[in-house]
């Protein structure tokens, strides 16, 4: 295993940086004692978790620790100023940024593990991420709510406060988990959460914990916009709670169209705006839909999603040579107890077509 060390002093605090198989750790310390143990602590860690590969390679997330003591929109222009102006060393990229901007070079102490704790910077240079980022800020910025969600989600501690946001806990609360004292601290993070929930990548989580809670408990719906680019998630996530839970009627919708399948043996894979049903390693059938929020009166609405889906589902199997197609429509009835049905209709490559309305949970 090969470790990288990079202890920085600023004023009577040091930042340590540990990178080592692919995970970055970020540490402070008050002290030359707690540096040594903080250290200890965090290396014999490192090497525990490498003895295990298997636990290694499933972690979602390969930075922990936080540390942030930049603005998040001087973060950006420090980035943004690096790849405009990149020729070779970053390290004196940032240099002369300081030096362009009055500033001390001895601030590279707090850019640094700044960086690395957002996994922008490691062995010395930017990472991709923070290339992408960079070309992203120069270009306008439109994108950098997405790319900041899912840069942050590969911090640890970062990635269990979003959840948590995504769940309705206020930001103010939130950061509490991250046990921060410093003001700025606590000030740059906010800042940079306030623009992480404002993205579509953190909305399609919020959507997906409504979903799975409501799938869970039952109760009121939590009615939430819902970006485009993630329906099919939702999609698939009400078909495999149909599968688990109303197995019985969906294998019943088949059958009716003489499609014979072991649900308890089937899987999904995404392709482009439709999924792929998987049985033994075969494509044999398609998964496509929509999500509609509408009122009481959600035949109409329903019925006119399908009648557009059904075209596509029809060239769905025939594209792939698949045995049939399922048409999913969640439609969320808006009123004061929010709730959901979900219009189902299965058809096979002959053109036969059922339909059934289920109640969720």
């Amino acid at each position: 295993m090969d470790l990288s060390i990079k202890i920085i002093q600023e004023s009577d605090e040091y930042q340590v940086i540990i990178e080592g198989d692919g995970v970055t750790r970020i540490l402070k310390a008050k002290s030359i004692n707690e540096l040594i143990n903080s250290l200890s602590t965090e290396v014999r860690d490192l090497l525990t978790i490498r003895e295990n590969d298997d636990t290694l390679k499933s972690s979602p997330c390969t930075l922990r620790g936080w540390y942030i003591r930049l603005p998040v929109a001087k973060l950006l222009d420090i980035i943004a100023f690096l790849i405009r102006n990149r020729q070779g060393d970053d390290m004196e990229g940032i240099m002369k940024y300081l030096d362009s901007h009055g500033l001390s070079r001895s601030n590279y102490r707090v850019i640094i593990p700044t960086l690395s704790a957002l996994g922008l910077w490691k062995q010395g240079k930017l990472t991709r991420e923070a290339e992408e980022l960079g070309k992203a800020v120069i270009n306008g910025g439109q994108e950098l709510p997405n790319l900041l969600y899912k840069i942050a989600i590969r911090n640890c501690v970062l990635k269990e406060v979003i959840e948590r946001l995504a769940e309705g806990l206020p930001i103010n609360e939130a950061i509490k988990l991250l046990g921060l004292t410093r003001r700025d601290e606590i000030n740059y993070t906010s800042n940079l959460l306030e623009i992480i929930t404002g993205s579509d990548e953190f909305k399609c989580l919020q959507y997906s914990k409504a979903l799975g809670n409501y799938l869970r408990s039952g109760g009121c719906f939590a009615v939430i916009d819902l970006p485009k680019g993630c329906v099919l998630n939702q999609i698939v996530t009400i078909f495999n709670y149909l599968v688990s839970n109303k197995g019985f009627h969906l294998m019943s919708l088949l059958s009716d169209v003489d499609i014979t399948i072991n649900l308890s043996l089937i899987n999904t894979q995404p392709s482009n705006d439709y999924a792929l049903i998987i049985q033994g390693g075969k494509p044999i059938g398609a998964l496509v839909g929509d999500i509609i929020t509408t009122n009481n009166n959600y035949a109409p609405r329903a019925r006119e999603t399908v009648d557009k889906l059904e075209p596509m589902a029809t060239k769905v199997i025939k594209a792939n040579n698949l045995m049939f197609s399922i048409i999913i429509v969640p439609i969320v009835i808006v009123d004061e107890c929010p709730r959901i049905k979900v219009y189902v209709m299965v058809g096979n490559k002959m053109g036969d077509w059922i339909a059934r309305v289920f109640d969720l949970p």
